[in-house]
């Protein structure tokens, strides 16, 4: 065991989503003026958010705000690379009566945030998922059908991080649908937007 699944906070379990990131302006250049982005109309809880479950039926709303940033590009001259992070994504799994979010603000793309979710959905035992970058580190571990994760800063000496620990059964449980609504939406969005900037990040050009 490791030292800190002693202080790990118990919950019953965590609800996790995936959401698209929307932004309601285009800036060609960093610091320059810009251009408002018309942003979609179905009902969001967050203005610039549009989760996974929200935007199921709406798709062709959501590519048509995607390809007025295609638009913008064009107009700018400016290359896909350029306008990657108006396509990113958002993964978080809280709970809120706890007082509990945990967040991987270094995961934009589907690809990277099922490593995640697949680990989290097998059975291997262990520690089954560990990563960090820029400030940020999340670990996990499986033991007798019960989780423990723990989120910090590595950097910050002095911060113990959040720990949590909670059944692995009922996690599962959410993100088995949760995975498979993402990838429906990804490919109907690709569908209606002409390529799939999602899963991967990458956009060798604009569709």
């Amino acid at each position: 065991m490791e030292p800190w699944f002693a202080h790990a906070k118990p919950i019953d379990s965590l609800e996790p989503e995936i959401a698209f990131h929307l932004q309601d302006e285009f800036r060609p250049v960093s610091g320059g003026p810009a251009e408002p982005l018309a942003l979609p109309g179905f009902p969001r809880a967050e203005r610039l958010l549009a989760r996974t479950s929200e935007v199921v039926g709406h798709e062709a709303e959501l590519a048509a705000y995607y390809a007025q940033v295609v638009a913008a590009a064009r107009r700018h001259a400016l290359k896909p690379d350029q306008v990657r992070h108006y396509f990113w994504m958002d993964l978080r799994l809280d709970n809120d009566g706890a007082g509990v979010e945990l967040s991987f603000p270094w995961y934009d793309t589907f690809a990277t945030m099922d490593h995640f979710l697949a680990a989290i959905a097998g059975n291997d035992q262990g520690m089954i998922y560990d990563d960090q970058d820029q400030g940020w580190a999340i670990e996990v571990w499986a033991r007798n059908g019960t989780l423990y994760i723990r989120q910090s800063d590595p950097e910050a000496d002095d911060d113990p991080g959040q720990a949590v620990t909670l059944p692995r059964a009922g996690l599962q449980a959410r993100i088995a649908p949760l995975r498979e609504r993402t990838v429906k939406v990804v490919a109907q969005l690709a569908k209606e937007f002409g390529a799939d900037v999602w899963t991967t990040g990458e956009l060798p050009s604009f569709p």
